[in-house]
Parts: C-alpha cells; structure tokens; sequence
C-alpha cells in the first residue's frame, strides 16, 4: 500500500489471528494520539475481553486520516475502521464490491457506474450515500492534507480540469472532477481514459467514503469537526470497528459495531500493544503469550520447525511451526510471497551518482537474504515484484543477470575505482547517512547496516546509521533529511505501476506534492529523462487490450533499467509473509496483497484456556 519500514510487520491483531509482522518495511508514522478518555461516538458492542483479538504491532500509527496516511501501519487501521465501494477479499488480488451493491463499465472502459448498498451506515449513525463519495473523493483530489491525489487524478485518471500556476505548474481546478451523484444510492464516475486496474485501485484505502462535510479542508466545507479530532480521535468511517484508544506509543483499541452492514463480526474488538522493538514484540507475544498469535523476529527464526502439511489453492503452503521457546507451543503457520519490493533509497539531490553506484556495487542482495534476515525472503533485482514483472517471474529470473552491479556477489574493487574515478580517495571520504526506523534496526537492519559499512569503508565512504521511531523516521523523509535510507513497497493494486510511478522523475519530489523521496531529477541523474518518457508511454497505454498492455511493458523494462543506470533505489528483497497463529484463533488466510488489506472481522477467537 505503501512505503513500509518494518519487514516482519505481520499484523498481530489483538494478538494477531491475523499475521505477524514482526519487521515491516513500511514507513510506520506517528500522530497525534488520544489518552483513551472520550468514547467516539458510534455504536459498539459491550466489550468482552475473553473475544477481543489481542495483538501487537511494531511502529507506531502516522494517521488515521484515509487520505493523509501512506504508511502500512496506519493503512492497517484505516481499514479496520473504514469501507471502501470495492474491497480486496481477505487480502487477495480479487477484488469485490463492499459499499457498492454493483457498477457497470461503459463499452468504452471511461465510465463506471456505481449502485451504493441502501442502509449501510457510519460510526456515528449517518448513512453513507454518493454525496459522501463525491466529498470524499473531492477530499482525495484537493484536500492539503492530502499525501495521494495523484492516485485519483493521474493514475485513475478522473476527468477534471487544470489550470497554470505563477509557476508554470498545471494544478487541479477544485470541484472540477467528473464525480457526480445521481441518486442517493447511484455515482458515476467519468476517467479521461479507460485504465485495466480501476476497481482495484478504488479498493485502495485513500477512495474510502466519509461523512460529507465531517471535515472542512476543502472549498465550500466548515466542517462538522476539527481535524485533528477526525484524523486521531474519533475517525468516522464504515467500517467494522470504531476506535475507542490510540495511545500513539503503547496502545490502539478498536471495538465491534454491532450495526455494521457487512458481514457478522467475529469478534469483541481489537486491541494491539506498540513496541518499537523486535526483542520487547517477541518477549509479549511469545514468552509471555500475552497476544493470540507468537511472534518470532529473524534473529530467532529456524526454518526447521516448520512443518508444511499442504498447498492450497492460492499456492500458500500451510502446516505448522514449532515447538518454539520458550513455551514450547507449536502455532498454526502459513506463507504468502506478497507484492512487495524492499529496496535501499537515496535522496538523489544529496548523494552523487558515483556513490550511489559504489552502494550498489558493495549491496549483495544473497547474503542479505541469506544471512542477514533468516526468514523467508527473496533476493530482488528489479523494483517490480515477481508475480508482476513483464512476462513474468521466469522472465525476471532471466533478465536479472543483466543487473550491473553483481548478481550474488560484492564488487568491492569496482566500489572503489567508481569513487576514485569521482575524485575521492583515502583523504577524501564521502560521509552518508543511513536512516531506519528503530524497529527494522532491531530485527536485523543493525547486522545489514555493519556489513555494508565494513565494505564502504574499502570504497572511501564513511556509513553512520541514524534510527528513530516510525514516525520521525517517516517525518524525516517528507522533510526531505534522508540521505540513504531502508524503505520498502507493498502493492496498493496488483499492477506493475503502481510500484513504478515511485520512481517517475517529478513523482519523486515529496514536498512538492510526490510519493516519494529520490528527488530524480536530470540534474541527478543521467538517465531521468528516460525514465520519465517511459512513464509517459505507460501513462498512455493504461487501457484494457492487448497491445496497450504490451507497451506499457516495454516501458516498464525501461524505467527499470534507468533506475539500474543512475542507482536511485538499490532493490533488495521482496517478503514473503508468514502468518503465526496460536490454536484458538480461527480466521481465513490473507492473500498476495498483503495481511494489511484485510479485515479483521471474520477472525475468531477460542478458548485460550490457562493462557488468559
């Protein structure tokens, strides 16, 4: 969904029936929390704390604002508390309608025509109608506090006008969308193009409806409450539960609705514990059993104690891992190759070329893998996962002996002579900082950052590793302080461009209104031109046929190899997630995009017996 900073996030819901993530690599962001006081308003179950999950989760929370959020932690959340018009069916590819009853799609692939479901309400009793969507998605497309309009107006592509600004910067007109209410139950939503992924993408968390007018950050809103309020308080969504706590450092509590419009819930509520450490998350969650589901960091991984009895039909081996320490107890355990890339990043407009191409040079993808994180993982090469590469994962197999940096090797003696080349030398060192959040630093991102600061020492670079919190670490980004830095992607729709639009030049400018931090440009590197042409090609051909999809491939190649050229991401893995449950937890698989795209309504939990 999004940058992720902690590899083993797998959600523990209340303790997680739900997947563990120890170490995800998504920018885990802080906010304002509230003390647990005040009640939001909405309508809850009474609490049973024998039925609630109990979870933990590493990283704290950025927001609880659908369109301000962008890290995975926050997303996890956001989709606890909020209903999309289509939904990712227990975090699989397959889309299905949620708020939305049915659609229809024009001949022509631009107009989609939405029936709302009737008597679906929000937490705090309004009923949600197209109006909602049509001030939300206004919310998504003009909102300053929205971190993802590009989503709406350029990858969906919703018809609306610009205009030029004092700089010369096309800027969206607001109210201009081709967004409209027909009815209370019926929206029609009119794209400039026709694009292969639109139901997809409109499961993503950012397009979920609120109330209208609940927030006034857009032309001709007061707005019913302050924002602050909405975004870490008392969030007004459709969703499932209602947050009752977020305690940014230590605690989110999230209680049933009892009239929810989906289907029936479970389960009491949620309540996850925060840790920013991998050794305090097993130590809750496993020594103590505090959490329905054991929690096992790399450090203390053995792929020995699996115990696979099958595959199902979704190719996800399941069986059983243990007896782990200390207790002795075996979990219910499964595995999901999930659309993710975690990769090593720079902000191109504070690191040369020459040093970039000498990290990658040093980088050796198979020992990190191997090595350094013991669980299951696969070395990357390219930025787009293998389930999506063009042609296929064989074809990434084979084009990866083409990456110029080494493949299962460290060219230490080529690190060296680009720098040299550049000027630097023994008494001339290139000093560079290296931002992760504390929990990714925990799990195994200290081991990553000696090894590879051993090797740039022989290449007259000088490593510091800096860690901090999600949410500084996140902050530190947008602000633009990140000099290298250990961020990754999980799919927020199953298409190669979704992960490749991160590295479109002007896309990459975060204050200015991009999604991430390179700040690419021809000043920084050589091949940026290439890289945006290639993007403007697969912008062009979005459409549904044949020939459309295999010139946006061809593009994609092309932006993967001037990534390559100019060294602005250094891919290093993509995850394989593992799910940990214990016995009395009872809840469906997720699949391929990810354990943060799932609801957690549908997870029961059991007799915990002497573990209470």
């Amino acid at each position: 969904m999004t940058d992720t900073d902690n590899l083993s996030r797998r959600r523990f819901l209340q303790g997680t029936g739900a997947a563990a993530t120890a170490a995800a690599l998504a920018g885990c962001s802080g906010g304002d929390g509230d003390d647990g006081d005040e009640e939001p308003t909405g309508t809850t179950t009474e609490r049973n704390d024998e039925d609630r999950y109990r979870g933990r989760q590493i990283g704290t929370a950025d927001s609880l604002d659908p369109v301000y959020a962008t890290d995975t932690t926050s997303g996890t959340h956001i989709q606890e508390i909020f209903d999309g018009l289509t939904n990712y069916e227990n975090g699989t590819v397959n889309v299905e309608t949620l708020l939305a009853e049915d659609y229809t799609v024009s001949e022509d692939g631009t107009t989609i025509t939405f029936q709302l479901k009737e008597g679906a309400t929000y937490n705090n009793g309004d009923e949600v109608t197209a109006d909602d969507v049509v001030y939300s998605w206004e919310r998504l497309a003009a909102s300053e506090n929205s971190n993802r309009s590009g989503f709406i107006l350029d990858t969906l592509g919703v018809a609306h006008e610009t205009e030029t600004d004092d700089e010369g910067n096309e800027e969206y007109v607001p109210k201009s969308m081709e967004v409209e209410a027909l009815g209370d139950y019926e929206l029609e939503v009119t794209l400039s193009e026709p694009f292969y992924a639109a139901l997809e993408l409109i499961a993503y968390s950012s397009f979920v409806p609120i109330p209208e007018g609940i927030v006034g950050d857009i032309e001709g809103y007061d707005g019913e409450m302050d924002y602050d309020t909405f975004a870490s308080e008392e969030p007004v969504g459709a969703g499932p539960y209602v947050l009752t706590e977020w305690s940014e450092a230590t605690r989110v509590s999230l209680d049933a609705r009892d009239d929810y419009h989906g289907e029936e819930i479970l389960n009491e509520g949620l309540d996850y514990s925060v840790f920013t450490s991998s050794n305090a998350a097993y130590t809750y969650a496993t020594s103590n059993v505090n959490a329905d589901s054991p929690y096992i960091p790399s450090s203390r991984y053995d792929p020995e104690l699996r115990d696979f009895e099958g595959t199902d039909e979704r190719g996800r081996q399941y069986g059983t891992y243990g007896p782990f320490e200390p207790n002795g107890m075996t979990a219910k355990y499964y595995e999901v190759a999930s659309l993710s890339t975690f990769y090593y990043g720079f902000n191109t407009s504070q690191v040369p070329k020459p040093v970039r191409q000498a990290v990658a040079y040093a980088m050796n993808q198979e020992t990190i893998n191997t090595e350094i994180i013991s669980t299951p993982t696969q070395p990357a090469y390219f930025f787009t996962p293998p389930a999506l590469f063009p042609g296929g994962a064989e074809n990434y197999d084979e084009l990866k002996s083409d990456y110029p940096y080494g493949v299962g090797e460290t060219r230490i003696d080529q690190a060296r002579q680009v720098m040299e080349d550049a000027g630097y030398g023994p008494n001339d060192t290139f000093d560079l900082a290296f931002d992760m959040s504390s929990a990714t630093a925990s799990a195994y991102g200290e081991d990553a950052y000696s090894l590879l600061r051993d090797k740039l020492q022989q290449a007259h670079i000088e490593l510091e590793l800096r860690t901090a919190d999600g949410s500084t670490f996140i902050n530190r980004g947008r602000d633009g302080k990140f000099e290298l830095y250990f961020l990754g992607w999980i799919a927020d729709y199953p298409g190669a461009d979704n992960f490749l639009t991160l590295i479109n030049p002007p896309n990459t400018f975060f204050q200015d209104g991009g999604a991430t931090y390179f700040q690419w440009s021809e000043e920084t590197g050589d091949h940026a031109a290439d890289a945006e042409e290639a993007w403007n090609t697969v912008e062009n051909n979005l459409g549904l046929g044949e020939d459309a999809a295999e010139t946006r491939q061809e593009a994609y190649l092309e932006m993967e190899r001037a990534n390559w050229n100019d060294a602005v991401l250094i891919p290093a893995l993509h995850n394989i997630e593992q799910s940990y449950s214990y016995e009395w937890v009872d809840e469906p698989r997720f699949g391929a995009m990810g354990p943060s795209r799932m609801k957690s309504h549908r997870t029961e939990i059991g007799d915990r017996g002497e573990y209470q």
